[in-house]
């Protein structure tokens, strides 16, 4: 079993022995205590970085209230009549004065700025250097090579701290809410070292705000049976998914990522399939655990998919799948670029000369480049990455383009889009491009990826109980796949359904917990015939 797993079990175990004993104030110490000792057990080394983050994010924070503090004192005495020899005229740190009100904002904006901007950077630079100096300085330098400069390159051995992905952006989304006085900032350094290197979210997500989740984590909660016991239903389904279908598929899936030039055919069409539904029950999986653990502790999170193969478009599953993700780069990526001076003036001289469909989607176009580009880098230092970025960009982009086309083609052939035929299509359509997405993103190389797209339709001469599972295997992940749809489709249909199992006789919701655990235990894919899975967006 994963280290990290046994790691993370004991530090829920932990945490929850002693949270509910300390007084209410002071349960959050528990939860910072038990999170630095769960990052230190890990890696001693990836365990300064959190805390410099959160020295950097504390202190740029401060800073920045700071100021304005100072600029609400200043303008309040501006605004008051001031003899010529007076002493008091209002003063910037800097030794410059001002009368003019508007001075003082231009100026305190300006250096919060500052910053923001060097606080943000410095963070960026770190996990850039950390995660994509190799990859980024090899490309570099093979571009040299071309034109002739061959200086080479040297790789270094970097230790990617865990989660670093993570708390960078949530690091990011304070420190920019602050800059946007959006609320104060917090003015006790180790609640926002909490925030950061929370034990629940440090490894996998959700990717968290300050707004959401700063309080949930350090104001203390109450015990609550109810919520103890949802907590523990989501753990156990999370578990689930995880063992029973995620550690199973990925024998199939690791047998042919391995050598995927070997392969063809149904093969490459069964990798393709098991490894959405592989990177479906992992990621949700560890999700469930995340939130399911965090409501042990009264703690909410904010949920990470919305059963995401019911959607009927690209976006639409971008707004169900890796949601905090997308939430973030909505807010912090495409508001930044669409309402930027620059695009701003762009629109502005498109709708002038034109006002066609295309001049008028042009600057939301940029603005979703920048966010799928982020995307695609996000995830890691190679081209597949980058290459399924861009992929989700151009099918996104190019339905916002067409749109009005299939607009007016339904009204002239006067289809009702609605119709439920078509809707099966769109649901179809989606989900094959969902399949071509995950099967880019989840090759070993970009030209892995191409080949097992290419090769799709070529026979495959082997035989598939040659690629890791036997039929009894295949059986049992395909009934595991149709118990998670199947929850997902009673979700989707506003179905509560941990709320219905509360309604039941006390026996039969224990029989139901019982049998979740036992069925997981008995199928789950663990022990020395299974090849151990690590938690896929763990590396992230």
């Amino acid at each position: 079993m994963n280290v990290s797993v046994i790691y993370f079990a004991v530090a829920v175990a932990v945490a929850f022995a002693l949270y509910y004993i300390f007084p209410l104030r002071y349960r959050w110490i528990v939860l910072i205590v038990v999170s630095l000792g769960f990052y230190a057990f890990m890696s001693t080394y990836a365990l300064v970085f959190v805390v410099l983050t959160a020295i950097g994010v504390y202190f740029g924070a401060r800073a920045v209230h700071k100021r304005n503090a100072r600029l609400a004192v200043a303008l309040e005495n501006a605004t008051q009549p001031q003899r010529a020899d007076d002493c008091d005229v209002p003063k910037i740190r800097g030794g410059a004065h001002f009368s003019d009100p508007d001075s003082l904002k231009r100026s305190a904006k300006r250096k919060n700025k500052a910053v923001i901007v060097t606080t943000v950077l410095f963070n960026v630079a770190v996990l850039a250097f950390l995660k994509y100096y190799n990859f980024f300085g090899s490309a570099f330098c093979s571009l040299l090579a071309l034109c002739g400069a061959d200086i080479g390159f040297r790789a270094l051995e970097l230790a990617l701290p865990m989660g670093i992905s993570f708390y960078t952006l949530s690091a990011i989304g304070y420190l920019t809410d602050i800059y946007r006085k959006k609320y104060e900032p917090e003015r006790n350094f180790f609640k926002i070292l909490l925030f950061l290197s929370f034990f629940g979210t440090i490894m996998e997500g959700p990717i968290c705000r300050y707004d959401q989740t700063g309080r949930e984590l350090t104001e203390g909660h109450r015990a609550d049976y109810n919520g103890i016991m949802h907590g523990v239903q989501r753990i156990i389904w999370g578990v689930f998914k995880k063992l029973v279908i995620a550690d199973r598929a990925y024998v199939l899936v690791n047998t042919i990522a391995s050598n995927a030039a070997e392969y063809s055919g149904a093969a490459n069409l069964l990798f393709m399939l098991l490894y959405t539904v592989q990177l479906y029950a992992d990621f949700s999986g560890f999700t469930d655990i995340t939130i399911g653990t965090a409501e042990m502790f009264g703690i909410k999170l904010p949920e990470n998919f919305r059963q995401p193969f019911f959607a009927e478009s690209a976006q639409g599953f971008w707004q169900r799948w890796h949601i905090t993700l997308g939430s973030w780069l909505k807010e912090y990526v495409f508001y930044s670029v669409a309402l930027s001076p620059v695009i701003t003036k762009l629109s502005r001289k498109l709708k002038k000369k034109s006002k066609n469909h295309f001049t008028k989607i042009l600057p939301t176009g940029i603005a979703l480049l920048c966010v799928w580009l982020c995307n695609g880098v996000w995830h890691g230092p190679q081209w597949n990455y980058i290459v399924y970025g861009l992929y989700y960009f151009v099918i996104i982009f190019g339905g916002m383009l067409t749109e009005p086309l299939f607009d007016r083609l339904y009204a002239k052939i006067k289809v009702d889009k609605n119709r439920v035929a078509l809707r099966i299509a769109r649901h179809v359509r989606t989900l094959i491009i969902i399949i071509i997405g995950e099967t880019i993103f989840g090759a070993n190389s970009l030209g892995d990826a191409l080949h097992i797209l290419g090769y799709l339709f070529v026979p495959y001469r082997g035989s598939i109980l040659a690629l890791g599972l036997d039929w009894y295997e295949f059986v049992v992940l395909g009934v595991g796949v149709i118990a998670v749809f199947a929850v997902d489709l009673v979700k989707e249909k506003n179905i509560r359904i941990r709320e219905s199992i509360d309604r039941l006789a006390l026996p039969l919701r224990w029989s139901i917990y019982i049998a979740c655990f036992a069925v997981t235990v008995m199928f789950g894919a663990y022990g020395s015939a299974y090849t151990n899975a690590p938690f896929m967006y763990g590396n992230f």
